[in-house]
């Protein structure tokens, strides 16, 4: 029933037309889905960044402290914004306010991102949810960005990973207790991956890569490279 009514709604008032940040009306939201405004404030990741994560870096490192100290199963992560202002409250939106219209936006950004790198994405899968928190929020937010990368890849979205349980929110651990609480978090499904292909891990947010690292380690020897995405990467705080 409320999928009903939210399509009802879009068709009176169309979403695919509002600034993705702001809600303001724009004239072109499929070549600018952000309006005038929003663009003088956003917070694209496109400054001095590491060459394996994409955390923004504040000197002239290129690879950042801890990928220089720890092991990364993925070559390269794409996230074509950082997570703060108006990009969090819109990332925010999507993820808890149900506005899933934005999906085609943000997935663009980070085909943009791939594209600009020249990698070749053969398999797209995505961070899975549990089905009881599936079934609360009513959708998966990676899998609909995943989704949406994959019309415009044209690469086929399948889902690999099964999520275990579900703990305490991430945003509230800590980096070390989000290491920590990965091992059995998520397990790989029985699924014919081949060793000639890039595979893409879809997340919505990257934080500390524990997540998407975790799920590029199950597997890494299974393919030839793993890459991962997410709409925006934190800047990390090691505590």
């Amino acid at each position: 029933m409320r999928k009903l009514i939210s399509a009802i709604k879009n068709l009176i008032f169309p979403e695919e037309c509002k600034c993705i940040f702001c809600g303001q009306d724009i004239p072109d939201f499929q070549n600018k889905p952000y309006c005038d405004e929003c663009e003088k404030v956003l917070s694209f990741n496109n400054k001095n960044k590491c060459l394996v994560c994409d955390e923004p870096i504040d000197n002239e490192a290129t690879i950042c402290d801890v990928c220089q100290k720890n092991k990364r199963y993925f070559k390269k992560a794409f996230c074509p914004f950082v997570y703060e202002g108006v990009v969090r409250n819109a990332v925010l939106g999507y993820k808890e306010n149900n506005q899933r219209y934005k999906a085609k936006a943000f997935a663009k950004f980070i085909v943009r991102e791939i594209a600009e790198s020249g990698v070749q994405i053969d398999l797209i899968t995505f961070i899975p949810m549990t089905k009881k928190k599936e079934k609360r929020r009513s959708f998966n937010q990676s899998k609909l960005l995943a989704e949406e990368i994959g019309k415009l890849l044209n690469v086929e979205v399948v889902s690999i990973f099964n999520k275990e349980r579900d703990d305490k929110e991430q945003k509230y651990s800590s980096y070390r207790e989000r290491q920590e609480k990965m091992e059995g978090l998520y397990t790989l499904q029985s699924y014919p991956l081949k060793k000639s292909q890039n595979v893409l891990i879809v997340d919505d947010i990257i934080t500390t890569c524990a997540t998407v690292n975790y799920c590029s380690k199950l597997i890494s020897k299974k393919v030839q490279n793993v890459y991962v995405c997410g709409i925006a990467r934190n800047k990390l705080k090691i505590k």
